[in-house]
């Protein structure tokens, strides 16, 4: 993340990369969801939206919220060029439940539009509302126009859900990297072998190192 940021060192996409498609590699879902977004971008690294597709199902799995966004993005485009609104249906619903808001943005233009899923007006709503409540302008006039669609007991029970929603929280470890000892700007360096007498040195210790 210091060479993606530049902080405190020259900023290399490339050496960013590199380390942070170690660290998804080790399964770790903070570099497992950044590596997939270089990847779907092509920061720093070839462009492969197969690859960053599998990383961002990964991560997703262990519940990093933007991930499940970015991954239902990508099933809504098609990364083969044929969009699977069923499957970003799905992963725009376990975002938005979480409470990223163009995930519910996004989920609320499918299910108004029954594409992935059936029709539905009033969930629809839900949504919009619920992504209005976070700033969207967009989302509140979309929500207005599906409150006008709907009769009044429908509309009085879609405004119940919104104002009985609680998102969800993210599990720490989808995306915090524990500090090491000291913290990351004071952290001991990693053990080393003394040199052993008329040999070489030994080196055998690995640092553990932030997303």
């Amino acid at each position: 993340m210091r060479f993606m940021e530049g902080r405190g060192i020259s900023a290399n996409l490339e050496e960013a990369a590199k380390w942070l498609e170690r660290a998804a590699s080790k399964g770790l879902a903070p570099a497992q969801f950044r590596y997939a977004s270089m990847l779907e971008k092509g920061q720093g690294v070839r462009k492969d939206l197969a690859a960053a597709q599998k990383l961002y199902v990964a991560a997703a799995a262990k519940g990093h919220a933007k991930a499940m966004h970015n991954l239902a993005v990508l099933y809504a485009e098609g990364v083969d060029g044929k969009p699977d609104y069923a499957n970003a249906v799905l992963w725009f619903r376990k975002a938005a439940e979480h409470g990223v808001p163009d995930s519910q943005f996004n989920l609320a233009v499918l299910v108004e539009r029954g594409l992935g899923t059936e029709k539905n007006i009033a969930e629809s709503y839900k949504w919009f509302a619920l992504a209005a409540a976070q700033g969207d302008r967009d989302a509140g006039r979309k929500r207005d126009d599906a409150a006008a669609a709907l009769d009044a007991p429908t509309l009085a029970a879609a405004q119940d859900t919104v104002k009985n929603f609680v998102a969800r929280a993210q599990p720490t470890a989808a995306t915090a990297v524990p500090e090491p000892p000291g913290g990351w700007d004071r952290a001991a360096p990693p053990p080393q072998d003394k040199p052993r007498a008329g040999g070489p040195l030994s080196i055998s210790a690995v640092a553990s190192r932030k997303q």
